[in-house]
């Protein structure tokens, strides 16, 4: 169960630094727009991890497992590298009108600028959250995650991250935001904490 939960919040807490990043703009999240998220999350987690789970049809159990410890370490990795990538490339320009650009800045999901994040644009921005959960999810399901509490617990810590960010982040609207991307790197550690603890249980 530690796994699980440390692997949800690894996966969510990109919200986190997105929910305060919305705060200090002032840009508001409904209760149905944090619903929306949680839901597609979950499935999307879901879709992942079946994915991965149906890799050890294809391997043996030992070298599901072994792949599944791979993946997580590797995208641990993954994300730190993009938070060094991206701090070399501070001045980008923050409203993204490509896919690419949502995906490296998810705060401008809010496209027409309304200051409300609207459905489509939570639709936009949980695909966006999930993505980065793409290598990992599969990987946990190869590694035998629990298929039916990760989604649970992934969309709980999403909304519960992005609530406490925006509280958060109106609270120190005053003061510089702390870059989102930084948390790519909080979440890649926990990744590689998460590997590393279960290839030790493995040896």
């Amino acid at each position: 169960m530690i796994f699980i939960l440390l692997l949800a919040i690894s996966l969510s807490i990109d919200a986190l630094g997105i929910g305060i990043t919305y705060g200090v703009r002032d840009i508001a999240i409904s209760f149905f727009v944090k619903c929306i998220l949680a839901v597609e999350s979950a499935a999307l987690m879901a879709i992942f991890l079946i994915a991965g789970d149906r890799l050890t049809l294809l391997l043996s159990p030992k070298t599901a497992n072994l792949f599944g410890v791979i993946v997580l370490l590797c995208m641990g990795l993954w994300l730190c590298l993009q938070c060094f990538i991206q701090l070399k490339h501070t001045t980008a320009k923050e409203d993204a009108s490509t896919p690419m650009d949502m995906l490296r800045t998810p705060t401008s999901c809010d496209r027409n600028h309304s200051s409300t994040l609207e459905p489509k644009e939570a639709m936009t921005l949980s695909f966006i959250l999930s993505i980065d959960s793409l290598g990992a999810g599969i990987g946990a399901g190869a590694a035998g995650i629990s298929i039916s509490l990760l989604p649970i617990c992934v969309a709980l810590c999403q909304t519960l991250f992005i609530s406490m960010g925006v509280k958060a982040g109106k609270k120190l609207n005053h003061i510089s935001p702390f870059p989102e991307h930084l948390w790519s790197a909080v979440s890649g550690i926990l990744l590689i904490i998460i590997a590393l603890f279960k290839l030790n249980l493995k040896l």
